[in-house]
């Protein structure tokens, strides 16, 4: 199937999340946290597959016409932000158990509270 009518004013709900965390694109592990996927070459079936999106081969921006005209601005944002804190403090998790929730966007609870938080120990940064 290539297309699909869609008669005016029905509401369209794209689940970004069932294609960015396909296994069959992505692998077994695909749900965990592994920010070094992107810095090796994508998974050939990532590679190969006809997602639109404008970034990284995902669907978080989505793509063509009604993709986000500020994804570059905020993944701007967040070099900028990261590079900062960074060189300047350290980050440890803390021994809380931290659960990934799914909602407008991605949030980070401790257990199956349902506040949203991050336990982490920040210190300063201190040079050689």
């Amino acid at each position: 199937m290539r297309e699909l009518h869609i008669p005016k004013g029905v509401e369209v709900v794209i689940g970004t999340l069932g294609c960015n965390a396909k296994k069959s694109l992505w692998g077994e592990d695909t749900l965990v946290w592994k920010p070094h996927r992107w810095m090796s070459p994508l998974p050939t079936a990532v590679s190969n597959a006809p997602i639109p999106g404008v970034y990284s081969n995902i669907m978080t921006f989505l793509g063509g016409k009604r993709a986000c005209l500020g994804f570059k601005f905020s993944e701007m944002e967040m070099k900028v932000v990261l590079s900062v804190l960074v060189s300047k403090f350290t980050f440890e998790l803390s021994d809380k158990p931290v659960q990934w929730n799914v909602g407008t966007v991605w949030y980070p609870t401790v257990g199956m509270e349902s506040k949203p938080r991050m336990p982490l120990k920040v210190s300063l940064y201190k040079s050689g």
